[in-house]
């Protein structure tokens, strides 16, 4: 489990509008899904699943209470370390840290573009390893 988030404000609570979300929020942003949840309700014999959830809502609600601020929040979150699997969300998912506005500011010197088919095995060799970092 990646712990990975994504929270959209929604107006109405629709079958039209949720697909229209889960569409444009998650399948044109991480590819079509493979399979989709057959349960909507947490299921009784995974209670992990359920802590995981409930954690996150904690969280979330120290984060935003404004609709104009999810983007942000979302952005927090998912680049959080966790410390139960010693990464971000964002790592587990993209296969890289997200940088910070601060690490922008403290650049001194201007990075060399890196080889771009060496660049694409390691983060292949990253993404490999990062199912077994998060269960």
């Amino acid at each position: 489990m990646t712990r990975y988030a994504v929270a959209v404000s929604v107006k109405q609570h629709t079958v039209e509008s949720v697909t229209a979300i889960l569409v444009k929020q998650v399948a044109l942003r991480f590819g079509p899904f493979r399979e989709m949840a057959e349960r909507i309700t947490p299921v009784p014999y995974r209670p992990r699943m359920i802590g995981l959830v409930e954690r996150f809502h904690c969280a979330w609600k120290d984060m935003t209470d404004r609709d104009d601020l999810i983007d942000w929040a979302m952005y927090a979150y998912n680049s959080g370390w966790h410390s139960t699997v010693q990464l971000s969300p964002n790592e587990l998912v993209m296969g890289r840290r997200l940088r910070t506005p601060n690490e922008q500011l403290r650049r001194t010197s201007f990075t060399e573009v890196p080889n771009l088919s060496a660049y694409h095995r390691q983060l292949l060799a990253e993404m490999k390893s990062s199912p077994e970092c998060a269960e």
